[in-house]
């Protein structure tokens, strides 16, 4: 079960190296590179295919946001502030449970509603690919022109827009976590949206938790709320580090849910 982590690590950095490979050289990247932007959603439904996005849906419904910890990119940027994050001592600090807020679906209309009227300004903010793109025009400028051009503004703005962009995504990463994928990322908040028929989910199984707290401090999303073993299952990215710090064991992914503690049997005592 800790094995899931190691496969997703591994996973994430090849599609982040890939991505980046793609954004900055582009289809001359090579074979991989192209398959990285091909595996992504936004260019998925831009390409009005939906054959990728449908894919990632049927995946979700099975395993959850195994999309946020693996081939998003931005998911990926963000562990690795993460990793600095602990070199820190401000921010060397853990993390706790954080109850869900509605403002992530106020967010995902606005993003669709934006899409449909084809106000391309937001996305092009919001939307991780496209913040991936931004990122990347600081060494390509041609990766986001057409972009740019669309918008009004030149190359400037957009390599200037690109580097705000690593700054908030870095500013979010070391106060939040995960906070981005989790309240603002309109994309992981349609797939968490599934939670309710995905068939995997992260479970405590209340018998076997010995209350130490880690899975909640590691978490974060911060949704792994030890006092009453609840995992918010539609902010969990799926980054198993929980299964990987739980001593006992007790912290699983698994198909079904667990049922409540076992009662302690008392003995009767005769008078």
């Amino acid at each position: 079960m800790k094995g899931l982590r190691t496969i997703r690590i591994v996973l994430s950095l090849v599609f982040l190296v890939t991505s980046v490979a793609f954004l900055v050289f582009g289809h001359y990247a090579g074979p991989l590179a192209r398959l990285s932007e091909k595996l992504q959603i936004i260019p998925s439904i831009l390409a009005t295919t939906m054959g990728v996005t449908i894919v990632w849906i049927v995946i979700s419904i099975f395993l959850g946001r195994i999309y946020c910890s693996t081939v998003c990119p931005i998911g990926t940027l963000q562990d690795i502030v993460l990793k600095f994050r602990r070199k820190i001592p401000y921010f060397n600090r853990p993390f706790s449970y954080q109850p869900r807020r509605q403002v992530r679906y106020h967010i995902l209309l606005i993003y669709l509603v934006c899409l449909g009227v084809g106000v391309v300004a937001v996305p092009y903010w919001i939307e991780p690919w496209n913040i991936m793109r931004n990122i990347s025009s600081v060494f390509n400028p041609d990766a986001v022109e057409t972009t740019w051009i669309t918008l009004g503004i030149g190359a400037a703005a957009g390599m200037a827009a690109g580097i705000v962009s690593a700054i908030l995504l870095v500013i979010c990463a070391l106060f939040t976590g995960r906070g981005f994928c989790t309240v603002v990322c309109p994309i992981g908040t349609a797939l968490g949206a599934l939670d309710g028929i995905t068939l995997y989910h992260i479970e405590i199984d209340p018998d076997k938790c010995i209350n130490c707290m880690k899975c909640e401090e590691v978490c974060k999303s911060q949704c792994v709320k030890v006092a009453g073993r609840v995992v918010d299952n539609s902010r969990c990215v799926r980054c198993f580090d929980c299964l990987n710090v739980c001593p006992n064991d007790a912290i699983r992914f698994q198909s079904g849910r667990n049922r409540r503690a076992t009662p302690l049997f008392r003995k009767q005592v005769t008078r």
